[in-house]
């Protein structure tokens, strides 16, 4: 008799859906932001939008395995299960290789708004390359036996390619798609150093846009994951594959969201700003002389058109940690202009004076 911890069907539904719950999370946000802003959508937008969808309708389809024996042993599944496990098997893999795919593509197409020149060139090898070499790991899975229905009941009559030949061009298109996120990760680099900013803050920005090294990693411990799918125990030992394959997907559409996010928090400190203004006004009111601090704020875009993908908005005020801020916007510069009202006050001799306000200009940087 199977023992209780020999099923791994909990801990993949688990896993699987929190990280769909998340990747999902991620992006409503992401649009809601671009949205709130009144910037049109793009291309990568739609995109992204669409490997969730992929990647949701693959873990639909991993519960309904997960129901019929996946992440039991293959002698715990009844045998009259296999041929269903084996079709939704083959569906589950193909949506979850467009999600990966097209997650990466959405994150591609960002970047091609910000590169020029050469760069651009690069992108849309990487954008080529990778649609390529995914699409046939998707339809190898489909044609590698004849008929095709062999792919998934292995009862039904015909032949079939070697069992090693697929899961060897499965690692050589997933290894291929590993380093892709890598170098995606690392080009945003070449254009955030370029710009007129603190190093701590060109730093910080470009990890948020570098996220995508995370989503690398578990792109290569799923291409280490794949022989699996040559096992003779395969409703077993290809668990740790499926996990890691929704892993790939959901870590890559939050990275690509991670830097739009930043909005939100702008957002929220702006809100907090004027809080405390409304909080601190009434301590002002018997003061002769305004205070004098002037928040300085510079606001840089990066892009390559009318729906810019990425902005960033630096602002400086008397704390040192003012935080480096981004939305969805244009190239533009901006100066923060404070006007402070004193209110009517009398002098010592009971003279009543009418002071004119004055208006705090922070410079542009």
């Amino acid at each position: 008799m199977e023992a209780p911890s020999d099923d791994q069907g909990p801990r993949i539904l688990i896993t699987t859906w929190t990280l769909t719950g998340l990747s999902g999370t991620f992006l409503v946000v992401r649009l809601f932001c671009k949205l709130h802003t009144k910037r049109r959508l793009w291309w990568d937008d739609y995109v992204l939008a669409l490997s969730w969808i992929m990647l949701l309708s693959s873990i639909v389809l991993v519960t309904v395995s997960v129901t019929h024996g996946l992440g039991k042993h293959v002698y715990a599944v009844p045998p009259e299960n296999f041929p269903l496990l084996g079709v939704v098997g083959n569906l589950t893999g193909t949506f979850s290789i467009l999600a990966a795919t097209w997650s990466k593509t959405s994150f591609a197409l960002t970047l091609l708004r910000l590169m020029q020149g050469r760069m651009r060139i690069l992108l849309w090898f990487i954008i080529a390359t990778v649609n390529i070499l995914m699409s046939l790991n998707a339809v190898f899975m489909w044609v590698r036996c004849t008929p095709v229905q062999k792919t998934w009941n292995p009862y039904a009559p015909g032949t079939c390619w070697d069992p090693e030949v697929y899961p060897k061009y499965g690692m050589a298109a997933a290894g291929y798609s590993a380093a892709a996120e890598f170098a995606l990760a690392l080009l945003p680099w070449k254009v955030i150093w370029k710009l007129q900013m603190k190093r701590k803050e060109k730093f910080g920005v470009a990890m948020a846009m570098s996220m995508g090294i995370f989503a690398g990693a578990t792109a290569v411990v799923k291409t280490t994951e794949i022989p699996s799918l040559a096992s003779a125990d395969f409703t077993y030992v290809s668990a740790p594959l499926v996990l890691w394959g929704a892993a790939e997907s959901g870590v890559t559409i939050m990275a690509a969201s991670i830097p739009v996010l930043r909005t939100l928090f702008r957002d929220l400190n702006n809100l907090s700003r004027r809080y405390y203004i409304a909080e601190s006004k009434n301590a002002t009111q018997n003061s002769r002389v305004a205070p004098r601090s002037v928040n300085n704020t510079t606001v840089v875009t990066i892009s390559g058109g009318a729906q810019s993908s990425l902005e960033l908005e630096k602002t400086n005020s008397t704390s040192d940690k003012a935080p480096l801020r981004e939305s969805c916007g244009q190239i533009f510069q901006s100066t923060e202009i404070v006007v402070a009202v004193e209110p009517r006050r009398e002098d010592d001799d009971g003279d009543r004076n009418d002071h004119l306000p004055f208006v705090q200009i922070g410079g542009a940087l």
